[in-house]
């Protein structure tokens, strides 16, 4: 069994598109919160609730899931989950992290898919969601030389995500959905051009490489 990535990546953008997303960073709290049978609790108010060290409630976890974790129930024929996150980390940690677990659950993982297939869908759609491909090729388009600092200037994601996003896969995502983001970001795009413009051509080094990330677009 594989990840479905092109499922993934269609569905980050189906979100982006639905909640009328048009700017970045792009902020995976607001979407969570709007969606029935989900709550969202960071650590903190878990140890409250529970009357326990918030230290405590962390190792709950595992070490892995230090950032974010979904927990899923199944009753009465309804899927619930509640997402906990460390509000303590820096903004990009936790907007990457709540981009993964929103993944999870826009995903439908219930936990009857292996672990690393469900984490690797989920980190799929997290890198579409915060930096879609539309985006990146209207920047590309319009000839400007992208920084790694410019890109985490747009959408909140610098090196380590940037790294993480040329190793996705090239998918295949209609023409029609990517054009339809591409133009809901469109007047955003505009206003932000003429501030990277005189970024990037002042500053060549670290020139931002999307590796297979890019590959396959169409519109």
């Amino acid at each position: 069994m594989e990840p479905n990535y092109t499922r993934a990546a269609s569905l980050a953008l189906i979100t982006l598109n639905t909640n009328h997303i048009t700017a970045t960073p792009v902020s995976p709290l607001p979407i969570l919160k709007h969606i029935p049978g989900v709550l969202v609790l960071s650590f903190e108010s878990v140890a409250g609730e529970l009357g326990m060290d918030r230290r405590c409630v962390m190792d709950m976890f595992g070490e892995k899931n230090q950032d974010a974790f979904t927990s899923v129930s199944i009753a009465d024929g309804k899927t619930r989950y509640l997402v906990t996150y460390n509000q303590h980390l820096p903004s990009s940690l936790v907007q990457r992290a709540l981009a993964r677990e929103l993944g999870h659950i826009i995903l439908g993982h219930d936990g009857s898919l292996p672990e690393d297939i469900r984490n690797d869908e989920a980190r799929c759609f997290a890198h579409h969601l915060l930096v879609p491909r539309p985006l990146i090729h209207s920047l590309q388009a319009s000839g400007l030389r992208i920084t790694v600092e410019a890109l985490g200037s747009i959408t909140g994601c610098y090196d380590y995500c940037l790294s993480c996003m040329r190793k996705q896969p090239p998918v295949h995502v209609d023409p029609v959905l990517n054009r339809a983001v591409r133009d809901q970001f469109m007047p955003y795009i505009h206003n932000y051009f003429e501030f990277q413009r005189y970024a990037s051509h002042h500053d060549s080094s670290a020139l931002a490489d999307f590796g297979s990330y890019m590959e396959g677009y169409e519109e």
